[in-house]
């Protein structure tokens, strides 16, 4: 959002002013250190700089703090199966049939991606998906081989479990994924799926080097305001329940 790359540029020019009043060249032949501990009850509130930003960070809060819909219950992260992840896996499937040509066979979210360990019941606000979902990460499509599938399950068997949408299922067996179906059928070698997955994963980040140079479908959309946007575009009626079922065993 620009309010926060505002916020942002402005901290980053009054760090650089504060320091660069004048010019000076400083070679260190040795550094003598104490460490001090400074935390949120022993730093000092500087009045100016609080002044200076109040405008962008009220209107930060304003945007931060609009409600997209009502959690029923704590959605709480775990593995190899939590609410939450269901939630969030099931969501990128939802947003990849809409935002993609055609329908994806099933939608992954790197465990670590997910970056808070609980999502509180009561008001869900945009605040809360950012908070879940700080990185720039962008939601793209894949058209993996049965063998390059194969590969990207069992390296989320061997992670202990990511969040996987309802559409997928398997089995754990000696860190290898075993027992897959896919959209209620058995798991075939021999045929290509459609994936939705963050770009982080897709360009071989958590140990997925084997998806570098695959082919992206690529909105270059932000995985968090895709979220945002769907659920303005369709605002829940009723309470959020996240599925609790075991997608992997």
């Amino acid at each position: 959002m620009t309010a926060i790359k505002r916020l942002l540029y402005l901290s980053i020019t009054v760090l650089l002013l504060s320091g660069c009043s004048k010019k000076q060249y400083v070679y260190v032949a040795d550094i003598d250190t104490d460490y001090i501990r400074v935390n949120k009850y022993s730093a000092k509130e500087d009045k100016t700089v609080k002044d200076m930003i109040a405008p962008y960070k009220e209107q930060l809060d304003a945007e931060m703090n609009v409600v997209l819909g009502v959690i029923a219950d704590d959605m709480v992260k775990a593995r190899p199966n939590s609410n939450l992840g269901n939630w969030f896996a099931d969501l990128l499937q939802t947003i990849s049939n809409i935002e993609f040509d055609g329908y994806v066979d099933f939608a992954v979210q790197n465990y670590g991606g997910l970056r808070v360990p609980v999502v509180a019941k009561g008001d869900l606000t945009v605040g809360d998906i950012y908070e879940v979902m700080p990185f720039d990460n962008k939601l793209v499509v894949l058209n993996l081989s049965g063998e390059k599938t194969l590969l990207l399950l069992n390296r989320i068997a061997d992670y202990g479990g990511w969040p996987i949408s309802s559409n997928l299922t398997f089995s754990i067996e000696d860190d290898k994924a075993t027992n897959i179906m896919i959209k209620g059928e058995p798991f075939d070698i021999k045929k290509t799926y459609r994936v939705a997955l963050p770009d982080y994963t897709a360009n071989g980040g958590d140990k997925c080097d084997f998806l570098k140079g695959e082919p992206q479908e690529d909105n270059d959309k932000m995985i968090r305001d895709l979220i945002v946007e769907y659920f303005e575009n369709n605002p829940p009626t009723e309470p959020i329940v996240a599925p609790t079922g075991k997608r992997i065993k």
